[in-house]
Formats: C-alpha cells, structure tokens, sequence
C-alpha cells in the first residue's frame, strides 16, 4: 500500500514536470542553461585534439593517392580511360586559411599532365583526420574540366579556400 502511494506520488511528479511550462532548461548548481552560449572549441583543445601535421603538397602519397582515385572514379564510373600520367608544379595555396577552430586543412594546386595530352589544374586539399574511420589524412581534390557531376562547380571553386 505504502509502496502503492509512493508510485502514485512519483507519476504524479513525472507528469507535473512534463507538462510545466518550459522556462530555459538548467542544471542544478551550475551556472549553464539552454541561453549560455557555447563556448567554441579551438581544434586543439578537443578531448581528441588535432596535431595540424599534415603531409605537404607535393608529398608523393598524396599525389598517389590522387592517381589512383582519379583512375578507379573514370574507369568504373565514368567508362573513361583518361589517366593521370604526371605531375608538375605543386604548391601550397593556403594552410588553415580559417580560424583554429575548424578542421586542420592544407590547400594545394597542382597541374597534372593527363593521358589524353592535356594539361589541367588539380585542386585538392589535404584534411587531418578525415581518412578511412577518421584515422589519418583524407584528400578532397577536383581537377578542372573533368568535375562532370559538377560536385565542387563552378571549375572547382569550392575545392579551394
């Protein structure tokens, strides 16, 4: 009977404080509530924090790395078989050129030379931890004239910073 009530009482509560008007959540004894703004995170800072040490830009496992994505993405998607067959001129357009509160990120450009004898600019960027499961360095590139599905258009302006 005793423990009957004590039910009663609690789903009664439970009912109360879902049903009251919301006036800003807040946790008891802090000075947090739902109005506090955020304080942002710099990169660094994080519980994983980012090191921001990233291969340079003509560093040959990134510029293999986008070889062989380029050849795997014409051949099996596009039934193409352009390839890239050099590379000249690497260089770095900008390393962080956001606050260090975002993703560690380096800027390149790059010309390749193409199987078809044409020479085109290759955007890329390389990112930290946004490899294979977010464990090591990812590349994002795009090279001029042949971003068909127009995913960084208009000519790959938004593979740049």
């Amino acid at each position: 009977m005793l423990l009957g009530r004590i039910a009663s009482l609690a789903a009664l509560c439970l009912v109360a404080a879902c049903s009251a008007p919301m006036q800003g959540f807040q946790v008891p004894l802090t000075k947090f509530t739902a109005y506090t703004p955020a304080r942002p995170l710099i990169a660094e800072d994080r519980v994983d924090p980012y090191d921001g040490v990233l291969p340079a830009c003509g560093d040959p496992s990134v510029l293999g790395f986008i070889t062989d994505r380029f050849a795997t993405r014409e051949a099996g998607y596009w039934d193409s078989a352009i390839r890239i067959a050099d590379f000249t001129a690497p260089y770095e357009i900008a390393y962080r050129p956001r606050d260090p509160y975002f993703i560690p990120r380096r800027y390149c450009s790059v010309t390749g030379l193409f199987t078809d004898d044409r020479r085109r600019k290759i955007y890329y960027s390389v990112d930290e931890d946004t490899g294979l499961f977010s464990f090591g360095w990812g590349v994002t590139w795009c090279p001029v004239g042949l971003d068909r599905d127009l995913t960084y258009a208009p000519g790959c302006k938004m593979a740049r910073p």
